[in-house]
């Protein structure tokens, strides 16, 4: 089953963590199911900020979610404040005018040049974001035809781990634009979103690692530990 969706990560704001492990940003893709019958591969879009530091012993956050999700994803496009980032096979870097708008806005800005009718957002600070996890809101996207599949955990949505339908959500983010609301969790809401509950989520990811993020040096300590098992 093939599955057009899109990946966006995101997370310019949290600079020491970017430098330390080398990236942050955002991607959208287009995304296949396994069993679909669809013949077209999705676009991915990442969404990044500043430029990476030094390359270090373990893989820049963005490298480690396109590597996880690359069964998922066909074409890669990345959204960028500027150029100067280090390559990564297989992801086009496609300068973004608009530096540090934040999500709503990136969004606003990403989706009309996506090809698919469903798209996957994940921040660019998770280091280990997980293919089950996803494959599994894909899963209950396609089944229950939800505009909004996202996880909501200890009474707060995951704004930034969510599959979603592209043309609802590009005209929920229009509506949004136009009253000023710009938080990503307010227009998931005004879609009806599909939540994802912890039980279900500790199914499929035991330690909730998918909803990890980076946000400072602790944080970061505590990603070494994991990644090196």
């Amino acid at each position: 089953m093939e599955q057009s969706a899109k990946l966006l990560l995101t997370d310019w704001h949290r600079k020491a963590a970017w430098r330390s492990i080398e990236a942050y940003g955002g991607v959208f893709g287009r995304i296949h199911r396994p069993g679909s019958s669809s013949g077209g591969r999705q676009r991915l879009r990442h969404v990044s900020g500043g430029q990476a530091g030094p390359r270090r012993r373990n893989k820049p956050i963005l490298e480690r979610i396109v590597d996880q999700l690359r069964t998922l994803a066909g074409e890669r496009l990345a959204l960028v404040h500027d150029a100067d980032l280090p390559p990564i096979e297989g992801l086009e870097l496609v300068v973004e005018s608009r530096a540090y708008a934040g999500p709503v806005a990136a969004l606003a800005n990403g989706l009309p040049a996506a090809t698919g009718d469903v798209c996957l957002l994940v921040a660019g600070d998770m280091p280990f974001v997980s293919r089950a996890v996803f494959g599994e809101m894909l899963r209950i996207q396609a089944a229950e035809s939800a505009a909004v599949v996202v996880p909501h955990v200890d009474g707060h949505i995951e704004s930034m781990h969510a599959v979603f339908e592209r043309r609802p959500l590009f005209h929920a983010i229009e509506l949004a634009e136009r009253t000023g609301e710009q938080r990503l969790f307010k227009i998931f809401e005004s879609l009806n979103a599909r939540l994802v509950g912890e039980q279900e989520l500790r199914a499929i990811d035991p330690e909730l690692h998918t909803l990890l993020n980076v946000n400072s040096a602790e944080d970061l300590d505590r990603a070494n530990q994991i990644a090196g098992g």
